[in-house]
């Protein structure tokens, strides 16, 4: 009861500091978890919509594939979004429309460039090989059509997502993820709504969904602010400025490093799965991972605005009170931790809600694995909020590249000796482990320091 009161008492002392701030986590928190409900729902519709799991899994990988090249913006968007916080502060719309219309006209110029590129390429690629799945399952001509029409949408959010910074920089952090949740929901209602009976028809219409849900409520967003609160700093290559070019790709440069590093340790799993394993063991794959983010992606989206309130804190040299909110996001971690390894015994229960009765069951030692793993990354999401914060990110650097250098060999050589596409997942937690570890320490070290500095 005490510790309860505690937390409560050492929230409300945060909130009379950064109200604005605290309101958007709790905001994120309740639109993130919307959006994981919407999730959870659509995965019973994939099913429905693909009578193949094969294919199924096929869908999943190549999202998944292809997604990354969504980290492959030179870190314009970190850039855009810590560089526009000043001129929006005092008002200075020249630069204001200087780094936007920058921002807009580089990422642009990497879309034109990548979608021509991918026009020439992708023909002679072997996409049945690339995914592991037999052509007599699904013709290459079809694989080719889907990959091209998703490229195409992801290559539209590389630009419509720059919005996101904006939102950002303008302290509207639980924005962005209220048009994730829109994308889900219009995913869903049009994954219900249509099919057309074919599983290889339907693989191409289901591209094209994802293309409009995704992008949709990025368009709207953008079409509403830049007719709104920035309606005079519209992009305009007029106001292309290459020092201001410099600027955003320079003080992005390493958080687009540790982008690379942590998405090929989270987001190569389907991939892996699907080499080492075969592409239906994605479809388990997906139902344990959506059962164990259900409660830590919340947690680690609705953190989404602490990075903004650390870098603040920085300025004002406030160091006791990063150390106040370090020790309550602390305690949030280790309280949902806990949640996920409690939630194991009724999984079972859970999933014949879910799916349905008898149509998948529950492997209580891969509950378990994916518990531990699931930790790990509530954990790196605290102290990585704290250390991004600080921009001190030597040891995020190092460790995180070290264990993307871990993951595959362990990934490989577990998978021959225990049979099981839950190695990729022990791999996981191998590859992050050593940084979860170390930074803490580092950072409770630079904590009292500074407090000591100040004193």
């Amino acid at each position: 009861m005490n510790l309860k009161v505690n937390i409560f008492s050492k929230i409300k002392s945060l909130d009379t500091k950064n109200k604005s701030i605290i309101n958007n986590v709790i905001a994120s928190f309740i639109i993130q978890g919307g959006a994981i409900v919407v999730s959870l729902l659509t995965f019973p519709a994939y099913i429905s919509y693909f009578d193949n799991q094969q294919i199924l899994g096929l869908w999943f990988t190549i999202l998944s594939v292809l997604t990354w090249v969504l980290t492959f913006d030179l870190g314009i968007g970190n850039g855009l979004r810590n560089h526009l916080v000043e001129p929006l502060v005092t008002n200075d719309l020249i630069k204001i429309k200087k780094y936007i219309s920058s921002a807009y006209f580089i990422v642009g110029s990497m879309v034109v460039i990548l979608l021509i590129a991918s026009f020439i390429i992708f023909p002679f690629i072997n996409w049945n090989t690339v995914f592991n799945i037999s052509n007599e399952v699904i013709s290459k001509d079809v694989i080719l059509k889907s990959v091209t029409i998703v490229f195409f949408g992801i290559m539209l959010q590389f630009l419509l997502r720059l919005i996101a910074s904006i939102l950002y920089a303008l302290q509207k952090s639980a924005l962005p993820g209220l048009l994730t949740l829109f994308s889900s929901i219009l995913t869903l209602l049009l994954v219900l709504t249509v099919d057309t009976g074919n599983i290889e028809e339907n693989l191409i219409l289901l591209s094209w969904i994802n293309v409009v849900a995704v992008n949709l409520p990025l368009l709207v967003a953008t079409l509403i602010i830049f007719n709104t609160k920035l309606k005079s700093n519209t992009p305009n290559i007029k106001f292309f400025n290459k020092i201001y070019a410099f600027r955003l790709i320079k003080l992005g440069g390493l958080f687009l490093w540790l982008q690379i590093m942590y998405m090929i340790i989270s987001n190569t799993n389907e991939f892996l799965i699907s080499w080492l394993s075969g592409p239906e063991y994605v479809v388990d794959y997906q139902i344990y991972n959506k059962l164990f983010t259900l409660v830590s992606t919340i947690f680690s989206l609705a953190l989404t605005p602490i990075w903004s309130m650390v870098t603040k804190a920085m300025a004002e040299n406030d160091f006791v009170w990063i150390g106040r909110l370090y020790k309550i996001l602390k305690i949030a971690a280790v309280i949902t931790i806990l949640a996920q390894f409690l939630m194991i015994p009724f999984l079972q229960f859970i999933v014949d809600i879910w799916l349905g009765e008898n149509i998948f069951t529950i492997n209580y030692i891969y509950a378990l694995i994916f518990a531990v793993a699931g930790g790990v990354f509530i954990w790196n999401s605290v102290i990585s909020s704290i250390i991004n914060g600080t921009g001190k990110i030597k040891i995020q650097f190092i460790f995180l590249t070290v264990g993307v250098i871990i993951k595959f060999p362990v990934a490989y050589f577990l998978s021959i000796a225990m049979g099981t596409w839950t190695a990729v997942i022990i791999s996981n937690i191998v590859a992050m482990l050593p940084y979860c570890i170390i930074q803490p320490i580092w950072i409770n070290k630079l904590i009292k320091q500074q407090k000591l500095g100040s004193e």
